[in-house]
């Protein structure tokens, strides 16, 4: 009896974990269809082309870690910009969403090499995740930018062993 064919969405759930444990720059096709239980031309069927399941995969890994994040931190205006900056560093610290900053730096290192699907799907993190900030943001939208800009050069010095360095800085917006 042939197994049914899957869904995008299981799918999708599927290469998620799979990412998210062995990280974006390595994947290929074999591989990853082998996590998702299907073959490398099912995945092509359903998503075209490589670059379009890397696409809907990083959309799809984006709505997962917001939704992870607005559990953990619901709207709510924080009384300080280092407050907010702090909170979310030390979310972003937390064993839970350490395997999603791995693949944001996957994502980064695509977007400097000039991938589209990365860069495309880069952009539309980062507007999420300013419009994330801004609601939390004692100013709003003013300093968003400012924010989510801070926080993701902590992301890269505790990514090249500086946390130290990151701590510092939290430390200095606090004064």
């Amino acid at each position: 009896m042939a197994r049914p064919k899957p869904d995008k969405s299981t799918l999708l759930a599927a290469l998620a974990g799979h990412v998210l444990e062995h990280g974006l720059n390595t994947a290929s096709l074999r591989p990853m269809a082998a996590a998702a239980g299907t073959s490398d031309r099912m995945l092509i069927y359903h998503f075209g082309t490589k670059d379009a399941l890397i696409a809907e995969l990083l959309e799809f890994l984006a709505i997962q870690m917001s939704a992870g994040l607005e559990a953990v931190l619901p709207p709510v205006t924080f009384e300080s910009e280092a407050e907010l900056v702090a909170r979310v560093v030390e979310l972003m610290r937390s064993e839970p969403f350490q395997p999603y900053i791995r693949v944001w730096l996957d994502i980064v290192s695509g977007s400097g090499q000039g991938l589209a699907a990365h860069r495309t799907a880069g952009g539309k993190i980062i507007d999420v995740y300013l419009e994330w900030i801004a609601v939390r943001h004692p100013e709003g939208r003013a300093r968003a930018a400012f924010v989510l800009t801070l926080i993701e050069g902590i992301l890269v010095m505790d990514a090249v062993g500086r946390s130290e360095t990151a701590d510092a800085a939290i430390k200095a917006l606090g004064k």
